[in-house]
């Protein structure tokens, strides 16, 4: 981002900060709060804004800068403590990552799908291999996937409601879930990859209500529960039986002040018990649902 909006963007986080919390989301007197574990070390990663666990190294967890950074990888701890310098991913480049994924097969997801503006029409998603226990300095990129919204008509159009902060994997699968600018809602996209080099229409799946701002998702590793982060809570969903409509599912809602941790950003599950949320001002949290 310029240094002008930056600077705009952060006046008016910080002015949201001190609104209350806005009517839609309660907080219930027996719901559990993020609690506040760590802070990331690195002191290049200064907007996290993906987290998720490696399949490869347990306890270790991957993030990112959002846009005007580097199009590079961090590894961390639970603690927030840096594993290895940073790793650099060639072929890509960060217009604005905002969520990162990876899947039972070893690769890396990255999501170059902010679009703040709703005036892109050059997201992307990078997949790279993720490396085992010894980090290299470069990660190549594998596939750059073009994707586009079956609904989008305008750039921008009247409802800015074509953002994205969150996707997941699921049974070889990418999902995306929407930010909204004009509504609390989100919808659930998923991508039927053709394998061809040309760009790809996602799929319209599914729409949930009064969600909030959609910033973070990880799905557990049984495939069965989806968290889904906003800056007033956290979601989880659990998984009809044989289908892939997540929103549909029974939902538990973890209601927290809006703005009480900042602008988190990133979840990723632990284990089948245990959240680690992030946010852009480094703090690293803890919640048990």
């Amino acid at each position: 981002m310029t240094e002008a909006f930056a600077i705009f963007w952060n006046f008016c986080r910080f002015a949201l900060i001190a609104l209350p919390p806005a009517p839609f989301a309660p907080v219930a007197n027996d719901s559990p709060l993020p609690q506040k574990l760590a802070e990331i070390g690195h002191p290049a990663i200064v907007e996290s804004s993906g987290l998720s666990q490696s399949r490869r190294v347990p306890g270790r967890y991957w993030t990112h800068n959002d846009s005007g950074h580097d199009p590079v990888l961090y590894a961390l701890d639970a603690e927030g403590k840096s594993l290895a310098d940073p790793v650099w991913i060639e072929g890509a480049r960060n217009v604005d990552w905002e969520s990162i994924a990876i899947d039972g097969q070893g690769r890396i997801w990255i999501g170059d799908v902010g679009n703040n503006r709703n005036r892109r029409r050059d997201l992307a998603v990078y997949v790279v291999e993720e490396p085992g226990e010894e980090l290299p300095e470069r990660l190549p990129v594998q596939r750059t996937i073009r994707i586009r919204y079956p609904d989008q008509e305008a750039f921008p159009p009247e409802n800015r409601n074509f953002d994205c902060e969150a996707i997941f994997v699921w049974n070889k699968k990418l999902y995306l879930l929407t930010k909204h600018r004009a509504d609390p809602d989100t919808k659930l996209y998923r991508l039927d990859d053709t394998g061809g080099e040309e760009e790809q229409e996602l799929v319209l799946i599914g729409h949930r209500s009064n969600v909030g701002m959609v910033t973070g998702a990880d799905l557990a590793d049984d495939g069965r529960r989806l968290a889904v982060l906003t800056y007033s809570g956290v979601w989880i969903f659990e998984r009809p039986e044989g289908s892939d409509r997540f929103l549909e599912g029974r939902a538990h809602h973890l209601p927290f002040p809006n703005w009480a941790y900042l602008q988190v950003e990133g979840i990723a599950w632990m284990d089948t018990q245990r959240l680690l949320i992030s946010n852009e001002q480094r703090d690293l949290f803890i919640l048990e649902p």
